[in-house]
Parts: C-alpha cells; structure tokens; sequence
C-alpha cells in the first residue's frame, strides 16, 4: 500500500463537524489538494447504495471517518439503541464499500467511551481496551464504535489497508454543538454560562464537581490525525488525548472565569457518569504529536468565539 501524500485524495466524512472543520483547514493549510468532504445530500451514510456509489466514483486513497450520530452523557442514556442501530448502519456501510474499493488508509474516530469497565487503571491504556464490556451509560454507542475495530482489521488483512483506530477523548472547540441537555460536556457549560448570566441566575453544573476527564481542542485533535496519517502504520490503537486530569469543578471555573461569573452552584442529583476518565497519550506522543491548546487558554477562545456567533451555532 502507498503512503498518503499531499497528492493523495483525501475522504473526511462528517467534515461538517467541529472536528470536521478543523481537519479539513489543516489538511488546507498543510497542501493536500484533493480533499473529498461530502455533505449528507452528497453522500447519505445511512443509505448503502449511495455509499457504494460514492466510494466506487471517486476511489479515495485515504479515509478518515468521524461521521457518527453522537449525544453527551444524557443523550447517550436516552438514545442507547438509536445509536447503536444507526451507527452500525454507517460503519458497516462505508466499511463494505472499502471492501469492493479498498484505500490505502483509513482513520476511524473511536471513543474512550468504549473502553472496558470497570478500568484496570487510570489514567487509560490501549493494552486494556477490549478488556471487558463498556460502561452500561453508554454502552449503545460505545458498542457500535468498538465494533469497527473487526472491520478496520479484516481490510488491513485482507485488503492491506492501513489504519489507526483513534480512541478520543472529550473534545471541544470552535463548531461544535451547543446543547446543554444531550451535548458534549464544555459547549453545554458554556451555553450555561450565557443563560446564567442573562437571567442574572446562579451556573448550574452537573454532579459534585469532583469528576475527573480529559480534554482536548478540535485543533489539536485534527492535528493528532494528521500525525497519523502521514504515518500511516501506527499501532492499530492510539488514544487521541491530552493525557491530563481536569476536575469538572476547575473545569466549571475556568468557564465561569472566562464568561465573568462567580456564583456556581453543583447539582448532586443529576447524572455524572463515570468518576474519573483520563487517557494516557504515550504512543500518540511517540508518533511526533505534541498539544498546542491548553484548556484554560482554549476555553477563553471557545467562549469569545461563541459570544460572537451565539446566533447561527448548531444545538
């Protein structure tokens, strides 16, 4: 199989996503000329016909799949076997089109989500990945992102197609979905912020406070599959995280610093989900990747972004 190069056509699916965004600009900037970003009219993932077309037409040398129907913690609990229907239907779609058409890479984007638990250790190793089944409250999802290991695994065997199974972690930044009932955990807190502040009420946070992630900004995410790309043999797994531990409590703070506000009040009866979720990033680091976006200076540029684009974000 041939290394993928700045002339090599490209397919982003899910392109029109936070993450999405941020990799295709990369991809721009770094000289890659033909980059493929389908829109959901262009190519209906759901829909096999019109995924086998579209793979069979234009013959991508490199894939990397972030289209996936995703919720946060909430949504994932209500939407167990939608998302777990739906997106089984999108990996097996696009995975059977690369069996009749094979690229010579492929990046998937997984989850921590699916990592086995209870954990045998924080922060997250790769060798403790199909250690046992994902956790129950989002395990729907979780499940149907694991599953796509067996088919990157069979087309490297059979097809000898490259790939990365990126496991990541919480992400955030610019685009992403603003929605503090099923969205991920920074946008909904941010938008919070903006609602505490006009209503001139106390910030409402989720749980206790002394939950544990880790977090890691669209950019430096696209930059961490860039990375692997131009590798192209990586490990099959690589944990695509800051390898940092922020507290929901600092994590709330920062937010709340960053949007003026001081009076945060825990709300210890809605759900938390795991009690600490850190993922170690040692082999991604070995692979060249080094962050650039911290979370306290990430968070100011998410904050301002939104403030001024409150109108037109996507819930």
């Amino acid at each position: 199989m041939n290394k993928i190069t700045q002339n090599s056509k490209i397919l982003v699916t899910g392109a029109g996503g936070g993450l999405g965004k941020a990799l295709l600009f990369l991809l721009r900037k770094q000289g890659y000329s033909t980059i493929l970003a389908p829109s959901r009219h262009d190519l209906n993932l759901l829909d096999a016909e019109s995924v086998g077309h579209y793979i069979g037409v234009h013959r991508p040398n490199a894939v990397v799949h972030l289209a996936a129907v995703v919720f946060g913690l909430q949504g994932n609990l209500d939407n167990q076997m939608r998302s777990l229907i739906e997106n089984s239907q999108i990996n097996a779609n696009l995975f059977a089109a690369l069996e009749s058409h094979p690229a010579d890479y492929c990046f998937f984007a997984g989850t921590v989500a699916a990592y086995a638990y209870p954990y045998k250790r924080i922060p997250l190793i790769e060798d403790n990945f199909f250690g046992g089944l994902p956790h129950g409250g989002e395990f729907g999802y979780a499940m149907a992102k694991r599953h796509a290991y067996a088919y990157l695994k069979v087309l490297k065997d059979t097809k000898g197609t490259n790939f990365t199974y990126g496991i990541f972690t919480n992400l955030y930044g610019e685009n992403d979905r603003f929605n503090d009932n099923s969205g991920h955990v920074i946008p909904s807190l941010i938008k919070r912020t903006n609602r505490a502040h006009l209503d001139k009420k106390p910030f409402l946070v989720w749980g206790d406070g002394k939950a544990e992630r880790d977090f890691l900004h669209f950019d430096d995410a696209a930059n961490a599959i860039l990375c692997c790309m131009k590798i192209g043999n990586t490990p099959e797994l690589v944990n695509i995280s800051s390898g940092s531990s922020t507290s929901i409590r600092m994590l709330s703070e920062l937010i709340c610093k960053s949007a003026g506000i001081t009076n945060i009040e825990f709300q210890i009866d809605k759900p938390v989900g795991i009690q600490s979720r850190v993922v170690d990033n040692t082999v991604l680091r070995s692979l060249g990747f080094n962050q650039s976006i911290h979370l306290d200076f990430g968070i100011q540029r998410l904050h301002r972004w939104y403030s001024e684009n409150i109108l037109g974000v996507r819930e």
